[in-house]
């Protein structure tokens, strides 16, 4: 039998975009949570006594991997080399094995994979292979999964890869691609898969599993993060373990505003979902109030919402931090309901938006700029900010129709 755990995407040193408007101290808690993460994980590894860590790639959230992320990492792997847990770990897309980058030496219980597929093994009460690759450079394309051995003839034999599902519709970028079939063709008895930050169990027998990311970095990365513990045992099914790791969570919550008129009930009802969110989780949440049914809201508190004046305003709580106040966007609904060609131009505005092509064509003066160019080259092609631009143009645009509907039919 052996127990071990499975991580991936750790991103350290993640920027957290969009938060840096927090207070100092507040942002710097926020900041350390994939360090902290991973702190956690190292703990959970010695508490339990596990016979190994596997890490499938993306250690570090960009490919300068910092200093200070480094020795961090260096470390948690010496307190895991204190005893004696052996780590096996590759690196992924967003911290890719650039020749020209300075790394710091990790302690002799690390195994790094190289830029092909190469088995490691580990000599336990049972034979353990470990067949993995590391990624030379930031696209890998090709379908690496075809340099993969069979299995060896060994008690057991686990295969890493940082890699995208073909067919799945995930929106990470696709990576090392690969189907089901070729992990199976394998014959392996664990796939300890990375890249996609959704935890996901693809198959149980073998188990195919992502474990998804460690900690939470956006909006859209709700919910546990953490990493698997897994048992393998001859002639038992696999057991799996989720953990969660993560200090923080993202939460998003709907609040109806059905009959509500004043600031004053507005403001009750922001802080009821607060406490009710403090009541629910025993750690930090960071909180996005949707509003919606707000046909009764006077103008003058929806434009106190979209100014952010009510967010400044709401008395925030050491473990429920309200980073954001928004409106629903479902207006769409009623405002083309009679107007099939309205709806069908808004449509298709948007879906030429979506294209990358178009979408950076509009974008260029900013992706270009000498700040964005030099410092955030990797923006243009982030698929997190494309999503939010593209959604806030959207919600903008029915805020503009609806008002202007509104002062034809006042003028009327």
């Amino acid at each position: 039998m052996i127990r071990f755990i499975h991580a991936a995407d750790l991103h350290l040193d993640s920027p957290f975009k969009g938060l840096k408007q927090l207070h100092p101290d507040l942002f710097e808690f926020i900041y350390q949570a994939t360090f902290q993460s991973l702190a956690n994980i190292v703990t959970l590894a010695i508490e339990e006594k596990v016979d190994f860590l596997l890490i499938s790639g993306d250690i570090y959230d960009g490919d300068n991997q910092s200093v200070k992320a480094q020795a961090f990492f260096r470390d948690q792997m010496r307190r895991l080399d204190q005893v004696a847990i052996p780590v096996f770990l590759l690196h992924g897309n967003h911290d890719y094995m650039d020749q020209d980058i300075s790394r710091l030496q990790l302690p002799k219980n690390v195994t790094l994979f190289g830029d092909q597929p190469e088995t490691h093994s580990l000599h336990l009460e049972d034979s353990v292979a470990i067949t993995g690759f590391s990624y030379p450079k930031r696209w890998v394309k090709e379908r690496m999964i075809e340099k993969y051995p069979l299995r060896q003839p060994v008690d057991f034999h686990i295969g890493m890869l940082h890699g995208f599902l073909e067919g799945s519709h995930s929106k990470e970028d696709v990576y090392a691609p690969f189907a089901l079939e070729d992990l199976l063709k394998r014959n392996y008895d664990y796939w300890a898969l990375g890249h996609i930050h959704k935890r996901e169990v693809l198959q149980t027998y073998p188990p195919i599993v992502y474990s998804g990311n460690t900690q939470g970095r956006n909006p859209n990365e709700t919910g546990e993060k953490g990493v698997y513990m897994v048992t393998l045992q001859k002639g038992m099914d696999a057991r799996l373990q989720f953990v969660n790791t993560a200090p923080i969570f993202w939460q998003e919550k709907i609040v109806s505003l059905k009959n509500t008129r004043t600031l004053d009930g507005l403001y009750s009802k922001l802080t009821q979902v607060m406490e009710q969110v403090k009541q629910d989780q025993d750690q930090m949440v960071l909180l996005s109030v949707v509003l919606e049914d707000r046909d009764d809201l006077p103008d003058d508190l929806i434009e106190r919402i979209q100014n952010g004046d009510l967010l400044a305003g709401v008395k925030q709580d050491p473990t429920v931090y309200l980073y954001r106040i928004a409106l629903a966007a479902h207006k769409r609904r009623f405002i083309f309901s009679a107007d099939n060609q309205m709806q069908e131009s808004f449509m298709n505005s948007k879906n030429e938006l979506e294209n990358d092509d178009n979408y950076r064509r509009l974008l260029q003066d900013l992706f270009k700029h000498p700040i964005v160019r030099t410092r955030f080259s990797d923006l243009e092609a982030d698929q997190e900010l494309k999503e939010q631009i593209i959604q806030a143009a959207e919600e903008l645009l029915l805020e503009d129709i609806v008002f202007e509907e509104g002062e034809i039919a006042s003028e009327d």
